[in-house]
């Protein structure tokens, strides 16, 4: 065979050493595209520590990854699917953009009663907006609370106040009663909040709730049916 292919003339021998090349490349590109694993979404629309934290758990039990738009879709092989997003859960990953209760379970002794009541105050924020979040219409939600300093005399006493973002899923809307819902929720979750102080608006910035007045929050007056643009 030595002796057929010494007989070629020297672009012959190129032409024939370089298909044999492409086809030797090809079947290994072939080989490992069929070794890959299918890759299906694990989480979408992450939060930026969410990403983070759920990429360091990946990495760390050595479980191959992409990502997605940005680095807000993380993606694993999809034999993997479900168990990942157990064993996550079971990690409070995600947490929806905010740091809920277990931020109680980082601190450390010695901690001065300012940091103190910041830390509860962001526990309450995280652990409200992931509650809006389990609403089947709500991507993600944001809740801003500004609770005031105790005063010795009620009349002096300033107003707790609340805002809340709320970002939809396409083509989803809140009814007047769920906006109700999500205004009583925080109101009565915060020791002085009243419901004419909770402002709810979407991602948008446009207005959801009604604060004008001191209606109750089950009354018919209170928030407008939105649509995500």
């Amino acid at each position: 065979m030595f002796s057929k292919f010494s007989q070629f003339t020297i672009n012959q021998r190129f032409i024939i050493l370089l298909a044999l090349a492409g086809s030797i490349a090809g079947l290994v590109a072939v080989t490992l595209w069929t070794q890959q694993p299918d890759m299906q979404v694990l989480f979408a629309n992450l939060a930026v520590d969410d990403a983070s934290g759920i990429i360091d758990k990946l990495k760390d039990a050595k479980v191959p990854y992409e990502t997605a738009n940005g680095g807000t879709t993380v993606l694993v092989p999809s034999a993997q699917v479900h168990d990942l997003r157990l064993e996550m859960a079971g990690q409070g990953l995600p947490h929806g953009g905010g740091v809920g209760y277990e931020i109680f379970d980082r601190t450390t002794m010695g901690m001065s009663d300012f940091v103190q009541k910041l830390n509860y105050r962001r526990a309450l924020q995280g652990e409200l907006a992931r509650t809006i979040t389990q609403m089947p219409e709500v991507e993600r939600a944001r809740v801003h609370l500004a609770i005031p300093e105790r005063r010795l005399f009620a009349t002096e006493q300033d107003r707790a106040r609340a805002s809340v973002v709320v970002s939809l899923r396409a083509s989803q809307t809140l009814s007047k009663a769920q906006i109700q819902g999500v205004v009583h929720l925080v109101s009565s979750s915060v020791e002085g909040l009243q419901a004419r102080d909770v402002t709810v608006v979407d991602g948008h910035g446009n207005l959801l709730s009604n604060t004008k007045g001191h209606r109750d929050p089950y009354s018919n007056d209170v928030g407008t049916d939105c649509r995500r643009q």
